[in-house]
């Protein structure tokens, strides 16, 4: 019996740090597109992306994901462009910023054995942007290939990393008592798919429409110019009716044929209605299903008097946070609704000029006070100035009564002035 290949960089050691990824479907979704192109486009090279989320505590989310740039070593292996990855990272936190996102790892393709050793390098220039926490996601194509994920079970696994020491095993040459390094291990962390209403309608799509996607072949393109110039010549034959015969019993092909012949702009815009579709048909559900709620209530004593008293059990207390939740959504209506017409806009010119008005109250009340404190301020310097001004005139006023008093008792002349 061959002996069961074991990987060594996957660690002997369970986790023990107590990570949990929750992975969201629109991560799983870039992933398996980058995939998918990678493959029908032929490129060359490997397959690498990184994973953005969050951190809370222990809890480790991907929520989006976006191919990376790599850079071939003079070694031959791969390297992150870690220039283009701040910059395209910094992008996703610009747009992304409630809830904030970050870079929390990376994912690849890798064999179910485990990674690759060209890995260690991109797993330690990851950890440089989140840390010791950087997860790895790595997809299994050959389980893909197989028909392994028709179980329920994803082929990925994601890993952590931690650095191991142990102790150096070289029979040839002699070895100092304890001495060891260190190296680089993958442990697999456990996983959860998290998902909300808007992740769902795009899942949705994905699951009903991807089903009957094919490939549409050039054939028909090619052979559109001669089957144009048969038709002009037989117009000219005088053959018109017959061909006019035959577009009808063909037209089920030439429907096929406009909707092959779709560009990519409009097969987007098709696609972009669908999900509109699928969003408006998921609300009219949801409000039929609120309908049947309140219809299947007994009538309420606000609006009919002989429906039963108010008890402990009537109405059901279970059905007391639906209501809340149904007046609530009622309420933010009126606040959402577009309005059509004037009287319907009157309120709120109203309420819009209420508002100008008073803010143009309190600007005018800033002012005032601003006027007032200058005032007052004007006011003490020249109350200063006045004093100082008094003083001089008085200093000035007992000076000049001693001049002229000795002036009267001389001679009338400022040389015989005695001081």
């Amino acid at each position: 019996m061959a002996e069961e290949f074991k990987n060594p960089l996957i660690s002997s050691k369970p986790s023990d740090s107590g990570l949990s990824v929750s992975l969201h479907p629109l991560a799983l979704l870039t992933i398996s597109d980058h995939v998918t192109r990678h493959s029908v486009r032929n490129q060359k090279g490997p397959i690498v992306g990184a994973l953005l989320g969050q951190q809370t505590g222990r809890e480790v989310t991907a929520e989006h994901a976006y191919p990376t740039d790599l850079v071939k070593t003079q070694e031959g292996g791969w390297e992150f462009n870690i220039s283009w990855m701040e910059a395209r990272t910094q992008q996703y936190k610009d747009v992304h910023k409630a809830p904030a996102l970050d870079f929390v790892g990376w994912y690849t393709l890798a064999p179910e054995s485990g990674p690759l050793p060209d890995f260690t390098r991109l797993q330690q220039q990851a950890m440089t942007f989140s840390g010791d926490t950087t997860i790895l996601l790595v997809m299994h194509p050959e389980a893909i290939a197989a028909g392994g994920a028709t179980g329920g079970k994803l082929p990925i696994t994601i890993y952590e990393s931690a650095s191991e020491t142990e102790p150096r095993d070289d029979d040839g040459s002699m070895q100092v008592d304890g001495q060891e390094h260190t190296s680089l291990r993958f442990k697999s962390l456990p996983y959860s798919i998290e998902t909300d209403e808007t992740e769902m309608i795009a899942i949705d799509y994905v699951a009903k429409g991807a089903g009957s996607a094919a490939a549409v072949t050039d054939s028909k393109a090619t052979g559109s110019p001669a089957g144009a110039s048969e038709s002009k010549s037989s117009d000219k034959k005088g053959k018109k009716r017959a061909d006019a015969a035959v577009e009808v019993t063909n037209g089920s092909e030439s429907a096929n044929d406009k909707l092959d012949s779709l560009t990519p702009e409009e097969q987007d815009q098709m696609a972009n209605m669908t999900t509109r579709l699928n969003s408006v048909k998921m609300l009219q559900s949801r409000i039929a299903l609120m309908r049947t709620f309140i219809q299947s209530l007994p009538p309420s004593y606000l609006t009919d008097q002989e429906s039963a008293a108010i008890t402990p059990d009537s109405p059901d207390p279970a059905h007391l946070p639906h209501l809340r939740n149904i007046q609530a959504l009622i309420t933010r209506l009126s606040l959402i609704t577009p309005m059509d017409s004037a009287a319907s806009s009157q309120p709120l010119a109203e309420a819009t000029h209420s508002q100008a008005n008073d803010v143009a109250m309190a600007k005018l009340l800033a002012l005032l006070g601003q006027d007032i404190q200058a005032l007052s301020e004007f006011g003490r310097k020249y109350s200063t100035i006045e004093t100082a001004r008094n003083a001089l005139r008085a200093k000035h006023a007992s000076g000049g009564s001693k001049t002229y008093d000795a002036l009267a008792e001389g001679d009338g002349h400022f040389g015989r002035m005695v001081m």
